[in-house]
C-alpha cells in the first residue's frame, strides 16, 4: 500500500517537468561557463525575486505603504477636524505649506467623487495587509460620508416634471435626497452615486451627475468595507448600484457613461473609456461577495464580461499608441478571468485585449530611455500617478499573463513578463524616491507624493489624494507579490520549478559550447543514460499504475 501511494505521489509530478528539471542540471553542470552551477538557483527564482534581490525590497515598500496610510488618515476628517464634512478628505495640498486637515481651504474647489471612492480602496488594501482599528475608523468615517453624500436614488424621467435643459450648471445647492423631485418617481431597484455643486465645494454650480465609474468604485469602496465589517451596507443597496451599471450598458457592452436628470437622464454626449474598466472592477467585487450558486453573481460577470468584450473589440484593430493604458480594466480582468471557462471564446478574446494594453505600455520608451532618461517614470515628464497607475495594472496582470507570451521589438524578441518587470521595478523604484519621508520643514506632509517628481516649479507639488492611493495601491500590489501571497502565491514548487525552468532552459544551452561536449564526451554520454534512465522509470512506474483492463483496451 505504501509503495502505491509513493507511486501515485510520483505521477503526480508532470512528466515533462522532471525531464526540463534533469535537463537543466545537466546542461548547467557541464556547461563551460564558471558559474553554472548557479543556475539551479535562478531556475527556482522568478522575475519577481530577481527585482527583490535588485532594486526593491519589502522594507522600502513597507515604509511607502505605511507613510501612504497615515497620510490618508490624516487627511480624512474627522469631526474636531471639520464637523460638517466628516469623513471627507482633504483633496488637494502642496509639500512647501503646511498641510489643512479642514475642508475649507483655498483650491478645495474641485472634490471628485471617483478619487474620494479610489482613496477608500486603497485604505482598505492597507487595512487587509496589516488590519488596525485606525485604519478601520478611516474607512468606516469615508464610507458614511459616502453614502450620506452621494448614493441615491435614479429619478425616472418618463414620469419627472423636470424639463431637459442645455447646461451643466445650476445654484449647485442640490444634495443627494433632492435629486428625485417632491412628487417624482424614482426607477425601481436602482442606486448611483452622485456628484453635485454642493459636493465638489468652492462655489461649483454643477448640476446632479451620476457618473458610471463613480457606481463602479462606489461599490469596490462598500463591498471591501463590507467584507471587513459584515452589517456596513445591506448587500440589496449594493446589488441596486449593481443594477444602476447594468442599466447603463448599450447591446453592445458599451456604456452610457453619465446620467443627467436635468438632460432627460442618460447623457450620451460625453465618453470616458475608463468608466468600463472601474464599472467593471465594482461588479467583480460584489459577484466575488455573492455566494457561488447566486444568479446575481452569474449576471454581473455577464454584465462585466460583455463590458471588456466590448473594449476588446474596441481597441482591437488599434495602433499601440492609441490604445490607452487602462488599468481599472487590467485589475477587472485579473478578477474575471479566473471565473470564465478557459476554454471560451470569451477568455481569450478578454485575455487578448488585456495583452494588447500591456504591450501598449511597455512599448515604450526603450529600456535605456526608461532607465538613462526618465529614471523610471513611465511618461517623460515625471508624472507620478500615471506611472502609479500603470503599475498596477502591469501588477494585477503578473497574475494571468502566460509564460510564453512573447514581446516583439523589431529584430529582438523576449518574454512578456520579463518586460513588464523590467518596467515594474524601475517604475516602483521612481515611485519609492517620489514620497516625502521625512518633516523636515513641519509641513506634516510625510506620506504625499507631488504631482511631478522632481518638482521643479510650485504647481509640480501638488500633493492630490489620487497621487498617494494609486502609488499606495501599486506598492502594496508589489509587496503581496514578493512576497508571494494571494494571486501571486505560487501553485507548488515542482510547478514553479518547472516554468522558471523552461524559461532558462534556451539560456543555459546558449551558453554550452561545442567544446566542452568535446572535452568531456564520457560526462555527457553519462548524462543521457541518466536522462533515459529516468524516462524509464516513469513510464515503468505509469504502467504499474495502470490498471489491467485499462491496458487491454
Amino acid at each position: 500500500m505504501k509503495q502505491q501511494k509513493i507511486q501515485q505521489h510520483f505521477l503526480r509530478i508532470p512528466f515533462e517537468t522532471l525531464v526540463v528539471w534533469l535537463l537543466s542540471l545537466i546542461l548547467c553542470n557541464y556547461s563551460s561557463h564558471p558559474a553554472s552551477f548557479s543556475f539551479v538557483a535562478n531556475a527556482l527564482q522568478t522575475p519577481e525575486d530577481e527585482a527583490e534581490a535588485s532594486l526593491i525590497t519589502v522594507d522600502r515598500l513597507s515604509r511607502f505603504i505605511d507613510s501612504g496610510t497615515s497620510y490618508l488618515s490624516r487627511v480624512c476628517h474627522t469631526i474636531e477636524q471639520d464637523p460638517d464634512q466628516i469623513g471627507k478628505f482633504t483633496y488637494t495640498a502642496f509639500l512647501d505649506e503646511d498641510l489643512r486637515t479642514d475642508f475649507v481651504s483655498e483650491g478645495q474647489n474641485d472634490y471628485n467623487l471617483l478619487r474620494h471612492s479610489g482613496a477608500i480602496y486603497s485604505m482598505i488594501l492597507s487595512y487587509n495587509r496589516s488590519p488596525s482599528e485606525d485604519i478601520l475608523e478611516v474607512l468606516q468615517r469615508a464610507v458614511r460620508w459616502l453614502k450620506a453624500e452621494a448614493i441615491g436614488p435614479v429619478p425616472d424621467m418618463s414620469s419627472s416634471k423636470i424639463h431637459a435643459q442645455n447646461d451643466d450648471e445650476s445654484d449647485g445647492d442640490t444634495e443627494v435626497d433632492q435629486i428625485v423631485p417632491k412628487g417624482g418617481k424614482s426607477i425601481p431597484n436602482l442606486l448611483a452615486a452622485w456628484e453635485s455643486g454642493a459636493m465638489k465645494g468652492g462655489g461649483s454650480a454643477l448640476k446632479p451627475t451620476a457618473k458610471l465609474g463613480g457606481a463602479g468604485l462606489a461599490l469596490v469602496a462598500l463591498v471591501g468595507l463590507e467584507q471587513i465589517t459584515p452589517g456596513s451596507t445591506p448587500l440589496e443597496e449594493m446589488r441596486k448600484i449593481g443594477k444602476f451599471i447594468e442599466y447603463m450598458q448599450k447591446d453592445d457592452g458599451s456604456f452610457t457613461c453619465r446620467y443627467k436628470p436635468h438632460k432627460g437622464g442618460k447623457d450620451d454626449s460625453w465618453v470616458s473609456l475608463f468608466y468600463p474598466g472601474e464599472a467593471s472592477l465594482g461588479l467583480m467585487y460584489l459577484a466575488n461577495f455573492e455566494d457561488e450558486d447566486s444568479p446575481h453573481r452569474k449576471r454581473w460577470i455577464r454584465v462585466a464580461t460583455k463590458a471588456l468584450l466590448y473594449l476588446e473589440r474596441y481597441r482591437r484593430n488599434l495602433d499601440l499608441n492609441h490604445v490607452e493604458p487602462d488599468h481599472w480594466a487590467l485589475i477587472a480582468t485579473s478578477k474575471l478571468l479566473p471565473l470564465l471557462d478557459s476554454s471560451s471564446s470569451d477568455y481569450w478574446r478578454v485575455y487578448q485585449h488585456a495583452i494588447k494594453v500591456i504591450t501598449s505600455i511597455v512599448d515604450q520608451p526603450t529600456k535605456k530611455v526608461l532607465v538613462e532618461k526618465y529614471h523610471g517614470c513611465h511618461t517623460s515628464n515625471g508624472d507620478t500617478c500615471s506611472t502609479s497607475t500603470q503599475l498596477e495594472g502591469l501588477l494585477a496582470s503578473m497574475t494571468f499573463v502566460k509564460d510564453s507570451e512573447m514581446f516583439l521589438e523589431e529584430d529582438e524578441a523576449e518574454p512578456l513578463k520579463d518586460r513588464m518587470m523590467f518596467w515594474i521595478r524601475h517604475g516602483a523604484d521612481f515611485i519609492l524616491n517620489s514620497m516625502q519621508y521625512e518633516d523636515n520643514d513641519h509641513h506634516n506632509m510625510v506620506g504625499g507624493v507631488p504631482k511631478i517628481f522632481p518638482p521643479r516649479k510650485g504647481d509640480d507639488k501638488e500633493v492630490r489624494i489620487d497621487y498617494v492611493q494609486h502609488s499606495m495601491s501599486a506598492m502594496i500590489a508589489y509587496e503581496r507579490m514578493l512576497n508571494r501571497e494571494g494571486p501571486y502565491a505560487p501553485k507548488g514548487k515542482i510547478q514553479r520549478v518547472a516554468s522558471a525552468a523552461k524559461r532558462n532552459l534556451k539560456k543555459v544551452a546558449s551558453r554550452v559550447s561545442r567544446d566542452s561536449i568535446e572535452e568531456q564526451p564520457l560526462n555527457w554520454v553519462l548524462s543521457i543514460v541518466v536522462v533515459i534512465a529516468v524516462m524509464v522509470v516513469a513510464v515503468s512506474s505509469m504502467m504499474k499504475a495502470t490498471p489491467k483492463s485499462e491496458k487491454q483496451i
